[in-house]
């Protein structure tokens, strides 16, 4: 006789929809609390990985600069070369390689840079086979 009770209990029960009420509110609740708890090895791993992606971006940073000042450095001061206008396009595929590189080292310290990595060089590669073909 119980168990038929509570089979009835449980289809008199209101259904829950759009114009359910506070039982809905009181689940959303509920279900946003569990989400926005986070464990202690969550709050750490997201912490570890926003360090290593500040890492990765100076790394980058300072991987461009150096690029850039030893092309700089060797190209018109050792070599004694001039800036003329008709070489700048070369220079500036020179400075977008540099460019390129800096976000493949962000890349492989933050997996999250990918799809930009992947964006630039189609970009790149497109644009370059643009002029050769004109």
């Amino acid at each position: 006789a119980k168990q038929q009770d509570g089979a009835a209990a449980m289809e008199m029960q209101p259904l829950k929809s759009a114009e359910g009420g506070e039982g809905d509110d009181k689940d959303k609740k509920k279900s946003n609390m569990h989400k926005k708890e986070k464990s202690v090895l969550q709050g750490k791993l997201t912490k570890l990985a926003v360090q290593i992606g500040k890492a990765g971006l100076v790394m980058s940073a300072i991987t461009v600069i150096i690029l850039v000042l030893y092309f700089a450095i060797d190209t018109f001061v050792v070599k004694k070369k001039q800036w003329l206008p008709e070489c700048t396009p070369v220079y500036v595929q020179y400075f977008v390689k540099f460019f390129i590189i800096g976000v493949t080292v962000l890349v492989v310290a933050v997996p999250e840079g990918l799809p930009l990595a992947v964006t630039i060089s189609l970009a790149y590669s497109v644009k370059v086979r643009n002029i050769k073909n004109n």
